[in-house]
C-alpha cells in the first residue's frame, strides 16, 4: 500500500500544520538534501522554514529526503481512507482529496484486487481466457 513517509507522520506530529503543508505544497516532488550544521542559506531552510528545516536536520543530516507531490499526498490519503471507511459515498472522497470520482474508484478497485484472496484472482483470469 503507497503511503507517506513515515518522516512525514513524525513531522506532523511534532509541528505546526500550517507550515509543514506550506512545506509540502513548495517541495513536493523534489529530492532534498538535508544539510548538517551549516542551514543558514540552503535550499531546505528556503522551502520549510527554519523550524522545520532544524528538525528534518536533528534526523536526517546528511540524507536525501524525496518529498512526494501534491498528487502522491493526496493519493495515499485516498487509498487509506477507502482502507479504513470503504463505504465513504466516491463523490466526498473525490471532493476531499481533490481527484475525479473515476480515480476514486480506480483506486476502489486496486485495494480490492490487492485483498483479493490469490485463488479467486487465479479464477478471474482463467475465465477471462
Amino acid at each position: 500500500m503507497e503511503r507517506e513517509p513515515s518522516w512525514i507522520d513524525d513531522l506532523r506530529a511534532e509541528m505546526d500544520d500550517a507550515p509543514v503543508e506550506r512545506f509540502l505544497a513548495r517541495a513536493g516532488g523534489m529530492r532534498l538534501y538535508v544539510p548538517g550544521q551549516r542551514l543558514t542559506g540552503s535550499l531546505l531552510v528556503t522551502l520549510a522554514g527554519r523550524d522545520i528545516a532544524r528538525w528534518i536536520s536533528d534526523r536526517y543530516a546528511g540524507e536525501y529526503l524525496d518529498v512526494p507531490s501534491a498528487r502522491a499526498q493526496a493519493r495515499g490519503g485516498l487509498r487509506q481512507a477507502l482502507s479504513e471507511a470503504p463505504d465513504t459515498p466516491v463523490n466526498v472522497l473525490a471532493n476531499r482529496y481533490g481527484v475525479s470520482a473515476r480515480r476514486v474508484l480506480q483506486v476502489k478497485a486496486e485495494l480490492a484486487a490487492e485483498t483479493e484472496p490469490p485463488l479467486l484472482t487465479a479464477m478471474r483470469k482463467a475465465s477471462s481466457e
